[in-house]
């Protein structure tokens, strides 16, 4: 059985394969398929699974195949993690970043992490000149820190070639994706999650002093 997290259900489960592995064409190496059915009592539904290799399987290709690495997963995981304390416009496009970079849509989740980081500067009445400004505003407010700072900068210098249709001839690398909607991430948890729990433990802190004093006061 090979362990992955189901397109389907969403959870990490074992796929156990269904059918025989077909060897489909390819210019270089060789292609299999299989079905697998989700594991998981609330899932049970069939996914496709194919892996490249240099050689075949041999007489023996479900055996293989079961025990190989790398198998990739149709419908594929789409993460989709919540922001908390972000504001839902901002938090539904970081989303949707993250959407993007696990279906491979490199320029997509680029794209939109671009979008999250200008619009986390406007919502803190940062509206004026071109994001450059928009970001070391943002610094100079304290809102991020300095390293931060400058690698929102690549979040800028990335969006700008798709937004204005500067595609390359080469395809993004999904590293710079992540690398990006990672920043994204950090630049999210520094102006909005990060204070807001601060702001919780201080709030709890307090009442537990209230708490206390009153309790030393009825004593």
């Amino acid at each position: 059985m090979a362990s992955t997290i189901c397109g389907w259900c969403g959870d990490r489960t074992h796929m156990t394969m269904q059918t025989e592995p077909k060897q489909v064409p390819s210019s270089s190496g060789y292609v299999y398929m299989a079905s697998f059915r989700c594991s998981s009592e609330a899932c049970h539904r069939l996914s496709i699974g194919s892996i490249w290799r240099q050689r075949d399987y041999g007489s023996n290709p479900q055996a293989e195949m079961a025990r190989d690495v790398g198998i990739q997963w149709e419908p594929k995981s789409i993460r989709r993690p919540s922001f908390q304390d972000v504001p839902r416009q901002i938090a539904e496009t970081a989303t949707e970043a993250h959407a993007c970079l696990s279906i491979s849509a490199y320029r997509g989740a680029v794209a939109l992490a671009r979008a999250v980081v200008e619009a986390t500067a406007k919502d803190h009445g940062i509206i004026k000149g071109p994001l450059v400004a928009k970001i070391d505003e943002m610094h100079k407010q304290n809102l991020i820190r300095e390293i931060t700072r400058q690698l929102a900068h690549e979040i800028r210098e990335g969006g700008n070639e798709i937004a204005h249709g500067d595609l390359a001839d080469e395809a993004m690398p999904s590293e710079d994706a992540e690398a990006i909607v990672a920043l994204m991430d950090e630049i999210l948890e520094e102006v909005y999650q990060g204070p807001a729990r601060m702001l919780t433990l201080q709030k709890s802190r307090l009442e537990r002093e209230q708490r206390n004093a009153a309790k030393k006061a009825g004593a």
